[in-house]
């Protein structure tokens, strides 16, 4: 009798062991949607250059940079972004706090004591966007332009990266301008 009792035993215990481990298990976790708002790349201490061809574009030197490769975009901080032209002269020098590099419709937001220096003049706004496939840079709010030695104040401000002509709105100046130079 004993030598019946214990494998019915042996197996009484091995069904109860695994009917109590069979339990439903849902191997399926489940996470949310990665945000949209959160960069792919973050680096540190960053210097970018551009290249076209055989010469640079520019170099973007920042503090910080975010990248969204899909959206093609590029958040950086603490930014200087030199220019360069065909001989790979320095053509300008741009400053800012932040600037957003969108590399799908070829624009440059720069916000912040936004500034620009070219051998032209220098140009200082809280906000600027330069669309480089014209090589249009924008201003909305004021703007102060310095060109030898001379000091013009506006708003609404058009040129071009080198900063070779000046447009602007509600024009303030001091310093001494010949009349051939002011276009009416």
């Amino acid at each position: 009798m004993k030598k019946r009792f214990c494998p019915i035993w042996i197996a009484s215990v091995s069904v109860v062991i695994l009917l109590s481990s069979c339990q439903k298990v849902d191997l399926q976790s489940h996470t949310g949607v990665l945000a949209r708002d959160l960069p792919d790349e973050i680096s540190y201490k960053v210097q970018l250059t551009q290249l076209n061809n055989d010469h640079n574009e520019y170099i973007l030197e920042a503090e910080r940079i975010e990248r969204f490769y899909d959206r093609r975009l590029l958040y950086a901080y603490k930014v200087t972004l030199t220019t360069f032209d065909k001989n790979n002269q320095i053509s300008s020098v741009i400053k800012a706090d932040t600037t957003i590099v969108d590399d799908a419709r070829n624009l440059i937001f720069a916000n912040g004591n936004a500034s620009l220096n070219s051998p032209n003049g220098t140009l200082s706004t809280p906000r600027m966007a330069w669309d480089r496939t014209v090589d249009e840079i924008t201003a909305p709010l004021e703007v102060t332009v310095t060109r030898k030695g001379n000091v013009m104040y506006g708003r609404n401000l058009r040129t071009n990266s080198k900063l070779s002509f000046v447009e602007m709105d509600a024009v303030s100046a001091e310093g001494y301008f010949k009349e051939e130079e002011i276009n009416w």
